[in-house]
């Protein structure tokens, strides 16, 4: 997987888009089933890169908030 943003590959102005606010708690649990069900896949490769680049993506968010919080 390259260094781009992940889903600007799959953007399309003509679908609506969403947006949700989380509370980091809920981003460690998000991230966490995603690793749980990355640890027991059983499904296809597609699927499987999609789930690596937002657990990647939910991993980046974790350590900046950690970061800013820290400061």
């Amino acid at each position: 997987m390259d260094d781009d943003y992940f889903y600007e590959k799959d953007f399309d102005e003509n679908v609506p888009y969403v947006s949700i606010d989380l509370g980091i708690e809920d981003v460690r649990q998000i991230h966490e089933s995603i690793n749980l069900h990355l640890d027991n896949w059983v499904s296809c490769p597609e699927k499987k890169e999609r789930l690596e680049g937002m657990r990647d993506f939910l991993n980046r968010l974790i350590l900046e908030y950690t970061f800013k919080i820290k400061k």
